[in-house]
């Protein structure tokens, strides 16, 4: 009877066991979204790393991750990068107010203060000089500090002694003040960093090409009011009258927000997310389920170094060289169209360039209104030349449009060469400038798109470094020596421009933007291997060597697997 008795009391407990745990299973799922541990997942989106001793009965909803990239693509394009794009523009649309003005105040300056040749030139090369000496200033401090900071100083700097330069009592004192303006003018280049990395990979060559239309738009808007003001008012009014939205635009910008991929490298979890979620609820799109992959502050952000190791080195010395001669191709059409615009064709020689020394004082010629009317005609084919990029590097590819666009250019200047009526050297300025100013924004998305975040500023610094060199030797080129001469040695340059840019390694159409480098430390990102009944188990199909979890570049094949254990 007592073996009996036992017998029975096992089997009615092995019931109620069993009984207890089909209701425990089927109500888990339920409860699995109720959890909160204060050393786990606390709640969807919350930038938290899941610790490996944790064994909570989690879901699988609990346990996804999601990067700022994924995040950004799945918001998409919406109301939020129209807002960065109406914001950093209104930046590009003000810069060349101020910064392009001696394009076409070189004659006005030259008949004020008497100026030779060499004089007019040094405007604009010590401009530029400046933007080259103080372009890895404003990289590194882009990496270190932020975009959003590097855009604001730069705009308060720009105006103030943008309006300085105004009362200028002498040459010497103009030089000094636009050698400041040009400092000041490198800190705009990240306005591009700030709006690239807001960008899907689908619409990011279309957009960033599409947003020099801002700049253009500059060009155009300094050019008339050169037209109108110039000869009925003294350049001092000009110059004064540029500077002024510049003022307006830097209390506007306070509203930029600071880049995500940023906040992410310096471990500014928060930071990010909160960004995300302004952005989210601009476009009007939930973010990915889950939590934001979190981050540790990285150190030695934005190093010269980095951009040289074998990694990247080939890549860097190509791109310095085709910055180089974009800059000086830009810039010196720029200039050369002036040139061309001061002959009655583009037979006549300038009789005091060759008859007289480049020290001597030129003979005073005031720019008329046909010349500024052709002046702005040659400008406006920035836009055809933008619209044909925007669409030919998603359809061809940076590296092939880069290259087309270079090719082209180099034929349409030693065309220039040739003895023309004034309506085809018109055309054939037209033709240039459309292809130059398409070539200079594919350089902009492919320099952007292929250094990771960490020396993204730097890369784009570093490169507008050696493109202000260019700058510098434009206006020796387009205004010492004499026209024709000129344009071969822009169409030589662009020709070598060509063949660097099909000797790039790396096509960077279709790839997200790399938010991490390579380091020696490995890290397995395994959040509990477990295998108890109850637990949760997140594994990582594949070793990286990375830093940390958080900065794995999201070209990695990386496997995520959850797995409930019952």
């Amino acid at each position: 009877m007592q073996q009996i008795f036992a017998f029975v009391s096992v089997a009615l407990s092995a019931e109620w066991t069993s009984h207890k745990v089909s209701a425990a299973i089927s109500i888990m799922p339920s409860l699995c979204h109720g959890v909160e541990n204060k050393e786990g997942l606390i709640k969807k989106r919350e930038t938290v790393v899941v610790p490996k001793d944790t064994r909570t009965p989690c879901c699988e909803k609990e346990s996804r991750v999601f990067t700022v990239d994924d995040a950004i693509e799945t918001l998409g394009f919406g109301k939020f990068q129209c807002f960065l794009f109406a914001v950093c523009g209104l930046s590009s649309w003000a810069l060349p107010l101020i910064v392009m003005t001696p394009t076409i105040l070189g004659p006005t300056l030259q008949c004020e203060w008497n100026l030779s040749a060499w004089q007019i030139a040094l405007i604009s090369s010590t401009t530029f000089a400046a933007r080259g000496l103080c372009a890895t200033m404003w990289g590194k401090l882009a990496d270190k500090y932020g975009r959003k900071l590097c855009i604001l100083l730069g705009l308060l700097k720009t105006f103030y002694f943008g309006m300085l330069s105004s009362f200028a009592p002498s040459y010497s004192w103009f030089i000094f003040l636009w050698f400041v303006i040009g400092c000041s003018g490198s800190a705009f280049s990240h306005m591009t960093t700030l709006f690239t990395e807001f960008l899907t990979v689908k619409t990011r060559s279309y957009c960033i090409i599409n947003f020099a239309v801002t700049w253009s738009f500059g060009l155009l808007t300094m050019i008339g009011l050169g037209m109108l003001i110039l000869p009925f008012m003294t350049w001092r009014w000009f110059v004064f009258i540029s500077t002024l939205p510049l003022f307006i635009i830097f209390f506007i910008s306070f509203t930029l927000p600071e880049s995500a991929h940023y906040n992410m490298v310096c471990g500014q979890s928060e930071k990010a997310l909160a960004t995300l979620e302004w952005m989210s609820r601009f476009n009007g799109v939930p973010l990915p389920a889950g939590t934001l992959m979190t981050s540790t502050k990285q150190e030695n952000l934005g190093r010269m170094q980095d951009l040289l190791v074998e990694k990247h080195r080939r890549t860097t010395f190509l791109l310095w060289f085709i910055w180089l001669v974009n800059s000086i191709s830009y810039y010196g059409l720029l200039l050369l169209t002036t040139e061309f615009m001061k002959m009655d064709n583009s037979c006549a020689v300038l009789d005091y360039v060759n008859a007289e020394d480049s020290n001597c004082v030129r003979p005073c010629h005031i720019l008329t209104r046909k010349d500024y009317l052709d002046i702005l005609w040659t400008t406006l084919a920035e836009f055809p030349g933008l619209l044909f990029a925007s669409w030919s590097t998603d359809f061809l590819g940076r590296k092939r449009t880069l290259t087309y666009g270079m090719l082209i250019l180099c034929f349409s200047c030693f065309f220039l060469m040739i003895c023309l009526e004034r309506a085809i050297l018109t055309v054939l300025l037209f033709v240039a400038r459309a292809t130059i100013s398409g070539a200079f924004m594919v350089l902009y998305v492919y320099t952007l798109e292929v250094y990771p975040t960490e020396i993204r500023a730097m890369g784009l610094g570093a490169c507008d470094l050696f493109s202000r060199i260019g700058t510098i030797l434009a206006p020796f080129i387009a205004q010492v020596i004499q026209a024709r001469t000129a344009a071969a040695i822009f169409g030589s340059l662009a020709l070598l421009a060509s063949i660097a840019a099909f000797l790039l390694p790396l096509e960077t159409k279709g790839q997200r933007l790399n938010s991490s480098k390579p380091s020696s430390v490995r890290n397995e990102i395994v959040t509990d291997t477990g295998t108890q009944p109850g637990s949760c188990r997140l594994s990582v199909s594949k070793t990286l060597k990375v830093q940390n979890p958080s900065t794995l570049s999201l070209n990695s094949k990386v496997a995520v697997e959850q797995e409930a254990f019952l």
